[in-house]
């Protein structure tokens, strides 16, 4: 997340992955979270919810190469920690690796490589993976701060850019009200950024994009002071990845569909790794709080559900290991989880959900169907 420091108390205002204690010894230094630039060609691409470049992406299931060209032992393990929380909801894989070649070269206290020797940032996208692979294309900073929320905010937003996500303030659906006189002056004194670079880094995206959604708790957001807005309107600092952070990248890399799952899992699951489809492509089985659903992916619509909206709050959904399908959550007004609904299935030991090409979803107990959502407890 952005980083700024400066002297005058009327303009210390400072972007959400600032540490704490490096406030104090920074004060004289300007910290910034530049995506890509080194490099203004960015390209983002037209999917719903996140911006996110077209190309150069990661391919789906890459592992990805990351080395550490400095920093100590203890920061090495902050950045494993919190940077593997995207590789939950994206089909990606980290593999750290001490020497040779790496696609993501990452420095914390390094300088005289670039205009950039200070602040967090990251190269875009796949970009770290050409030109010169020996230069550094992340900085994270010292992540000295005792304040833990603050080493993910940095660690989590720099991953966002290197994954190929921009800044969601940027993004054409954004509903911030920005007094561009304001804005404009604002980072020209902070940065020297031309009107140009404001527009691209901080107002919109450069290229025609369609956005589905507006997501202002985004963990690519920058912290944005009232003071820059017409509505005295603020974006508070993130440090976790929102709802929409993990719907889009899980969209951008997904995981593969399955047609039959395992007695023993949880649909808790499905929005992200276990995805149940049909062989032929056409069902979904989908959770979401309170719901389990098949949906037709042709027609767009839901052909069968159950559960309650009444009960979205700490909302479970497991395929018990004695062959229960069990639907469990809590009321917006209470604590206390309930069972929503349940398949009444639980004498199947070891059995299997299949999403059959019609859209039946069937539990199979011996090579004969015990269940099924079209007709029941058979």
């Amino acid at each position: 997340m952005e980083k700024f420091r400066f002297l005058a108390p009327i303009l210390f205002l400072m972007f959400a992955s600032c540490n704490h204690e490096e406030r104090q010894k920074e004060l004289n230094q300007i910290q910034i979270c530049a995506f890509d630039f080194m490099n203004s060609n960015s390209d983002p691409a037209t999917k719903p919810n996140s911006a996110i470049i077209n190309w150069p992406r990661w391919e789906i299931g890459q592992t990805i190469k990351i080395k550490f060209l400095d920093g100590n032992e203890v920061q090495h393990e902050k950045v494993k920690k919190y940077a593997s929380e995207w590789t939950k909801y994206a089909n990606l894989k980290f593999e750290y690796v001490s020497s040779g070649y790496a696609d993501i070269r990452i420095g914390f206290n390094r300088a005289g490589e670039s205009n950039l020797d200070f602040g967090a940032w990251s190269v875009l996208g796949m970009r770290s993976a050409y030109g010169n692979t020996d230069a550094q294309s992340m900085r994270l900073g010292p992540l000295n701060s005792t304040d833990e929320s603050s080493v993910s905010r940095t660690v989590l937003h720099e991953f966002g850019h290197a994954l190929g996500l921009v800044h969601e303030n940027a993004s054409p659906a954004s509903k911030i009200n920005w007094n561009l006189a304001k804005v404009y002056q604002y980072y020209s004194e902070l940065n020297g950024w031309s009107k140009d670079e404001v527009d691209r880094y901080v107002i919109k995206t450069p290229e025609s994009t369609n956005y589905s959604q507006y997501d202002a708790l985004s963990i690519m957001h920058y912290y944005i002071p009232a003071a820059l807005t017409t509505d005295g309107k603020s974006v508070n600092e993130m440090s976790v990845l929102s709802d929409i952070d993990k719907k889009s990248i899980n969209q951008w890399y997904p995981f593969p569909f399955v047609s039959v799952m395992e007695s023993g899992q949880s649909f808790n699951d499905l929005r992200w790794k276990d995805r149940i489809q049909s062989n032929n492509k056409r069902y979904s089985l989908e959770f979401t709080p309170g719901f389990l659903r098949i949906i037709d992916l042709v027609e767009k619509k839901i052909i069968w559900e159950v559960g309650n909206i009444r009960y979205p709050r700490r909302a479970i959904c497991n395929f018990e290991s004695n062959g229960n399908i069990i639907l469990k959550g809590a009321k917006y007004t209470a604590s206390t989880i309930e069972t929503i609904w349940t398949s009444n299935t639980s004498e199947y030991p070891g059995a299997t959900l299949q999403l059959q090409d019609d859209g039946d979803l069937q539990l199979i107990y011996n090579g004969t169907v015990k269940w099924s959502s079209k007709n029941g407890k058979v």
